[in-house]
């Protein structure tokens, strides 16, 4: 555990929401429930669909465009946030009474990691994970360990590419680190 990279715990990748799982169909518009992980049975949390409204009106575009129409940097904004902007909220309860407020929008890729990190409930965290996938650890590249531990080197080779080799690689490897007689 000591030489192992702090980032991923020495995994060698961690789970990333994956856009292309949060919207996977792109024929949708928000308001008919494009973001999957705010949707359920074919219908839109009422919540996150007053908050998407809010944000379409906040900054010009449609909520009823299919996805694909959308420009790139609104779907980015949908995506991962508007950079702390402040947004005029407008939510009509189920009673009918409206309530309206200033807030940031921060994303439904953040959203849903900071859900997945603070929850203690199995089921939320399973259900989130449907919208991640395993990525390389950007720190240390799936390697496992941290750049201390790589650096440390025999014959000019880290311990990752030693294991990187075959069983007859690293034999002969071995043997040409040895000597003739091997180790």
């Amino acid at each position: 555990p000591h030489g192992a990279c702090p980032e991923c715990m020495g995994l060698g990748f961690r789970l990333e929401i994956d856009p292309e799982l949060v919207v996977t169909n792109k024929d949708l518009s928000l308001a008919q429930g494009a973001i999957q992980p705010w949707t359920r049975a074919g219908s839109m949390n009422p919540w996150y669909k007053s908050l998407l409204e809010s944000l379409a009106r906040a900054n010009g575009f449609s909520n009823r465009v299919p996805v694909r129409e959308m420009k790139p940097s609104d779907l980015e904004m949908i995506l991962y946030g508007n950079k702390g902007e402040k947004v005029e909220m407008r939510h009509t309860t189920q009673r009918g009474r409206v309530y309206t407020w200033d807030t940031t929008f921060e994303g439904v890729i953040p959203n849903l990691m900071r859900r997945y990190r603070e929850t203690s409930s199995d089921y939320v965290r399973r259900e989130i994970e449907r919208y991640m996938a395993t990525r390389p650890c950007p720190s240390c590249n799936g390697k496992r360990l941290k750049p201390e531990s790589l650096a440390v080197t025999v014959a000019g080779w880290s311990i990752m590419e030693v294991t990187d080799q075959s069983i007859g690689q690293a034999f002969e490897w071995t043997r040409s680190v040895g000597g003739e007689t091997g180790v």
